[in-house]
């Protein structure tokens, strides 16, 4: 029976997240979830989160980072090029819970770039698909922390503005890669 709150696998793929506050890693799901996970997978192979920030920090709630062209919140794109986006994809047994990566998106369907945040509240289910909801309704969970869950803490800590833009940087300053041995 799938957990998502299991630590890694053996053969699982994990993200290990740099970044100026320290590390956080994560389980990723591409078995569950496919190019929904790929995207994330792709996307850091290429190593476009290198030096892209959290531009949006709410405690209790989130951290969004990804955008690494604009780096405002504005820009990215998927793994497959610029001005590509990807199709949101749920996953009855992935939810919105503390740690949980998922995909930043507008209101359309297949509006997936490349920004994604990580749940910092514990009562975020409604940002999950609702059952018998549109194609657009709710968020794409693809990963989950399983460790750096004080680093989440700190970022979540962060003095911001009143647009949630920090006022000190949040970089994340690579994310590698791993299958678990």
């Amino acid at each position: 029976m799938f957990n998502q709150l299991e630590q890694p696998q053996s053969g699982e793929t994990i993200a290990i997240i740099k970044t100026n506050h320290g590390e956080m890693r994560a389980r990723l799901f591409p078995e569950i979830v496919g190019e929904c996970a790929t995207n994330f997978i792709e996307l850091a192979k290429q190593g476009k989160y290198d030096g892209a920030p959290f531009h949006r920090i709410i405690s209790g709630f989130m951290i969004q980072g990804g955008d690494f062209n604009r780096k405002n919140g504005t820009g990215g794109y998927a793994a497959k090029g610029p001005g590509s986006t990807i199709a949101d994809k749920y996953d009855s047994r992935l939810s919105h819970m503390r740690g949980a990566l998922s995909w930043a998106k507008t209101m359309m369907p297949h509006s997936i770039g490349s920004q994604f945040f990580i749940v910092h509240g514990d009562d975020v289910h409604f940002l999950d698909h609702p059952e018998n909801g549109g194609p657009a309704e709710g968020y794409s969970v693809f990963g989950q922390l399983f460790s750096g869950f004080e680093v989440l803490d700190e970022i979540a800590g962060v003095r911001t503005d009143r647009n949630d833009r920090p006022y000190e940087d949040v970089t994340i300053e690579s994310v590698t890669i791993e299958t678990v041995a």
